[in-house]
């Protein structure tokens, strides 16, 4: 794949479990593939400032965090639900490395782990945590953001959230997915999207190649397979 919106650089600081928080067993995606992806997405928005972005299987909010913190000025708010209570704790703890206060409670935890065991992953993640300070310092807004327990499956799966997004974003679960599968035996995952959609909301979706999509309300505008992942973004309204 032909990356053109994300150069091939040094994401060190973003790597999880260094600054940013990181759950035993939970997948992390690319931070370059996600950057590339987000800027696809930016193509097809006419005004792809003050963005709203969602992910509706946040997992522990990886992507979005890293997203954040390299997107500042661009993102308004970022929105994050998952079906799991666990999922949606630890999304709220990296999210809240986005603010000041929240990114100081983590530098001052690397702190006391340095002075405790002296070890050269701590002062490493100090300098990381201290360059991921200074995008907050450097920038003249806050990024608001949201988390919120949903099943997509439910009824009503967004409650009383009000929001619309310009950017979905997510990385579905591999395996099973056969309860979201209509009777044509793909995964009509954009549609259930629609009540957070706006009149020209990019969707994109990261998962296996094994896994199909279908809308009615969406249209497929690329499609991309890096190794044992594929991507798809749909745009709503043309």
């Amino acid at each position: 794949m032909v990356y053109r919106y994300c150069e091939n650089r040094n994401f060190e600081d973003l790597a999880s479990g260094r600054v940013l928080l990181h759950k035993s067993g939970s997948t992390n995606f690319p931070v370059r593939l996600a950057q590339e992806i987000f800027g696809r997405c930016l193509h097809y928005l006419d005004v792809p400032d003050h963005i709203c972005i969602y992910d509706p299987c946040c997992g522990g909010g990886y992507l979005l965090t890293v997203l954040g913190f390299l997107n500042f000025e661009r993102i308004q708010t970022i929105i994050a639900s998952d079906i799991d209570n666990e999922a949606v704790r630890l999304a709220g703890e990296n999210l809240a490395l986005l603010h000041r206060d929240g990114l100081g409670q983590r530098i001052g935890q690397l702190e006391h782990l340095f002075s405790s065991y002296h070890k050269d992953s701590h002062a490493e993640a100090l300098g990381s945590a201290a360059r991921l300070l200074k995008i907050l310092t450097d920038t003249t807004h806050e990024i608001e953001h949201r988390v919120f327990q949903a099943d997509l499956l439910s009824t009503a799966p967004f409650g009383n959230m009000d929001f619309k997004a310009d950017i979905i974003f997510t990385d579905v679960p591999y395996g099973n997915l056969a309860q979201w599968q209509n009777g044509k035996g793909d995964i009509n995952l954009p549609d259930l999207l629609l009540p957070v959609a706006k009149a020209q909301t990019v969707v994109a979706i990261c998962s296996d190649k094994s896994q199909k999509f279908r809308s009615e309300h969406f249209r497929r505008v690329e499609k991309q397979v890096i190794g044992k992942r594929m991507f798809q973004i749909y745009q709503l309204g043309i």
